[in-house]
């Protein structure tokens, strides 16, 4: 048993497991909100000749009730990964909600 498993065993928590391929729900910040619209615009914007935004305009993601987008995890970091780094203005606040029943024991 290595020090972390020690330490986790020792506060009595269990590692779990979770697929990048389930989905997670973020709450966007504005700086967020326009990433994702400015490189949906950009995307559409250089498709054949002149473009073709005006065929797919930008549609910001449904958020719930509380404020939530769902993202599966990959699709999230792939959107949004590239605008986290320290020192700079984040895309999504830091506390990611995962469903429970997504989260395996690992063995």
């Amino acid at each position: 048993m290595d020090l972390v498993d020690y330490v986790l065993c020792y506060l009595g928590r269990e590692m779990k497991s979770f697929n990048i391929n389930n989905t997670v729900k973020v709450k966007l910040t504005e700086y967020g909100k326009k990433m994702l619209e400015q490189d949906h615009n950009e995307f559409w914007s250089s498709q054949g000749a002149g473009g073709m935004l005006d065929k797919f305009p930008y549609e910001p993601p449904k958020e719930d009730k509380d404020g939530y987008v769902k993202f599966q995890l990959w699709s999230l970091m792939y959107q949004l990964g590239k605008y986290c780094s320290l020192g700079r203005e984040i895309p999504f606040d830091t506390v990611i909600l995962i469903d429970e029943k997504d989260l395996r024991d690992v063995e």
